[in-house]
């Protein structure tokens, strides 16, 4: 592992301990072991340095979402999905990059390329699991959009039990909409 990998990894450690709001270089840098200095010197900017390690944390939590869509006995379904996201393990990770997206929405100038690698990205995990077809690519955004949704909802109120359910209505108007939503090659399910 390089010295400019340690700095990232050390530095989503931080990010996830106490976010990006107020997020600066100095006392980051004194947290993880470095100088405020020597983070330019790696990353250019603090920009920069955010977008690689959000690019390292989408990366590992697509992985891991494509695991589990591949592991899941029976076949993954949207609410096989929605547990993984809403693990205490992993909606940390969920909300940061949530908190990333809206500070790549307020500045899209420094951010452009993370707002169209992160759509993209993830719309092709999402594409993945789901049969092909001409309404692949619309499924695939409109479940997309329908966890965001969800997720914000939950991470807001922290009500499992209701956007669980509204989870599964979904999953039922989708399925009644068309006989061809799969997603892993098996029919939606319920809980």
């Amino acid at each position: 592992m390089t010295r400019r990998d340690e700095l990232r990894d050390n530095a989503l450690d931080y990010f996830l301990s106490y976010g990006l709001a107020e997020l600066s270089l100095r006392p980051l840098a004194e947290k993880i072991g470095s100088s405020a200095r020597l983070l330019i010197y790696h990353f250019e900017s603090k920009e920069k340095l955010i977008t690689v390690v959000m690019e390292e944390v989408r990366s590992r939590v697509q992985q891991s979402v494509v695991k589990m869509m591949q592991t899941a006995q029976g076949g993954a379904s949207m609410e096989t999905f929605w547990c993984w996201i809403t693990d205490k393990n992993n909606i940390r990770y969920v909300r940061l990059l949530f908190e990333v997206q809206v500070l790549a929405m307020q500045n899209p100038a420094v951010y452009a390329q993370y707002l169209s690698d992160t759509s993209s990205s993830w719309l092709a995990v999402l594409e993945h699991g789901i049969p092909e077809s001409a309404d692949r690519r619309i499924i695939a955004t409109l479940c997309s959009a329908v966890i965001d949704g969800l997720v914000l909802e939950y991470m807001s109120t922290g009500d499992f039990d209701r956007t669980t359910s509204a989870l599964k209505f979904f999953v039922s108007l989708l399925s009644q909409h068309t006989e061809k939503f799969k997603l892993g090659n098996q029919e939606p399910r319920v809980l």
